[in-house]
């Protein structure tokens, strides 16, 4: 019983990283109808300046991480304005091709600079509490803490701000919105920056938990797919979602059978849900 409730519990907590990732990824398409390929490459990035934050400069955790978050959003809003913006209204498989090639320029670029050798993030907290005989530790029930304000913050603000009101206008309908005097360019920047910075808070956690290499992003760009589809494209409900069901498939299958047979199960999860719900599970069918 004990095993079972700390595969739950980890399940739960790797769910809210994944979901900080997916949610990131959601609100991008949703509010631009583009395809960030190289979105787990901010995801990357953020884990690495908070690496350097701490590991190299012995600078404290958590201000690292509002660091992170900055720059990477600050990134994100220089890649959509230089890179994205000209390819509004196109075709979807240019921002594809572009994000791609981000993808190999961001990791190829980061190889370079950070060294092919793992790294790792020191913890922010240590020890931890047993829970009906299963060990959580601090950093984990933190991780996740933040995890849940930041997903509750998103919600707060994107119905309760006059920005946060305009981003969800501007993903609903952006004509109407542009007709309503919404600056729909100045929307578009906020939300890439925004997405960037979620999954860039969230290479910061799990960095702190697993180690990083220029690599990483990959993965995490397929699992930030996973979720998406499967929640729904530009839900962000569904990513949330999305992201707890794939971290307790991670969680259980992995440490019961394998990290392989918990990527197919993934798949074959994704594959029903869209057998039953073609837009996914909250999702809306895009035109």
């Amino acid at each position: 019983m004990s095993d079972l409730l700390q595969m739950g519990l980890t399940g739960i907590n790797l769910g809210l990283m994944y979901g900080l990732i997916a949610i990131g990824l959601t609100l991008i398409f949703g509010v631009m109808r583009i395809i960030q390929y190289a979105h787990g490459e901010m995801f990357m990035l953020g884990a690495f300046v908070l690496y350097y934050w701490t590991a190299e400069f012995g600078l404290p955790y958590w201000p690292g991480v509002a660091v992170s978050a900055i720059i990477i959003f600050g990134l994100g809003a220089l890649l959509q304005v230089t890179l994205f913006r000209p390819l509004q209204g196109k075709n979807i498989l240019y921002s594809l091709a572009v994000s791609l090639g981000l993808v190999l320029i961001i990791s190829g670029s980061g190889q370079l600079i950070f060294g092919t050798i793992t790294k790792g993030i020191p913890s922010a907290v240590t020890g931890g509490v047993l829970i009906g005989g299963a060990y959580l530790s601090y950093e984990r029930i933190v991780i996740s803490s933040v995890s849940i304000a930041l997903i509750v913050g998103l919600w707060a603000f994107l119905r309760l701000s006059v920005t946060g009101l305009a981003i969800r206008a501007v993903a609903e309908d952006p004509d109407t919105a542009a007709l309503q005097g919404i600056q729909t360019k100045r929307i578009h920047w906020i939300a890439f920056g925004l997405g960037s910075a979620l999954a860039a808070i969230a290479g910061c956690m799990m960095g702190s938990l697993l180690s990083i290499v220029p690599t990483m992003g990959f993965l995490a760009t397929i699992k930030a797919f996973m979720i998406v589809i499967m929640g729904g494209l530009g839900s962000v409900i569904g990513a949330l979602v999305g992201g707890l069901i794939l971290g307790m498939i991670d969680s259980v299958v992995t440490t019961t059978i394998s990290g392989d047979i918990a990527l197919i199960l993934s798949f074959v999860v994704i594959f029903l849900i869209l057998v039953f719900r073609p837009a996914g599970l909250f999702g809306q069918n895009w035109e």
